[in-house]
């Protein structure tokens, strides 16, 4: 197999990782089985990307940016700070918290775990962009202090939740999920009357339907 780009290798070996991370779960893969399965060496590879730690962080931050590129084309350009925060949600549980190819990313990895200054400056503007926004549409200022709290307890309550749901001890549905989910996470800081919550809920699940990240 050739390739004729640079571009081309590093995508090809996330592609790889991504496949056998779904097949055989992270910690069963080498980074010899990522080079044979991109048609690679393993020179190669370690050209791109230090070790096989790296090579699932960047696999991660591409779902990510994905997902986000995503939610901007299912809202094809109206000005609905709630219903972004839903549909951002759904899609980030769907093809990151129950998708095994990343699952070891989003869990496990020690500096992804750890809050330290770097990841909840990484968190800020990812997974929480919207949050001083929402807060100030509902009338409240979001301090620094107050936002890294959400973003540790609601990242956890994440976590638990879908992890749960992943190994069959906590029985729920994705769409009761995300809705457990919202009604104690999201509703808190910025309160809907419940029709209008169940009516963004509804078309944030419809905006999401059919979506592939590729």
């Amino acid at each position: 197999m050739a390739y004729k780009k640079s571009g081309e290798r590093r995508e090809a070996i996330l592609g790889a990782a991504s496949r056998l991370f779904a097949e055989r779960g992270y910690y069963e893969v080498g980074v010899g089985d990522i080079a044979r399965e991109a048609g690679l060496g393993r020179a190669s590879v370690y050209y791109y990307f230090a070790d096989k730690e790296a090579i699932a962080r960047a696999l991660y931050d591409s779902i990510v940016d994905r997902i986000y590129a995503a939610t901007a084309r299912a809202l094809a350009g109206r000005e609905d700070l709630f219903l972004g925060i839903l549909v951002d949600y759904i899609l980030l549980f769907r093809h990151v918290a129950l998708n095994r190819s990343v699952q070891a990313v989003y869990y496990d990895l020690a500096r992804f775990a750890d809050y330290d200054a770097a990841n909840i400056e990484r968190l800020e503007r990812t997974v929480f962009r919207r949050a001083r926004r929402l807060s100030a549409e509902r009338g409240v200022r979001l301090s620094e202090r107050a936002l890294v709290a959400k973003i540790v307890t609601s990242d956890a309550f994440a976590k638990a939740l879908f992890k749960a749901i992943g190994s069959g001890i906590l029985q729920l549905s994705f769409e009761e999920a995300v809705d457990y989910f919202f009604r104690r996470i999201i509703l808190p800081d910025a309160p809907l009357p419940e029709a209008e919550y169940r009516r963004k809920l509804k078309e944030a699940l419809r905006l999401c339907e059919g979506i592939e990240l590729g």
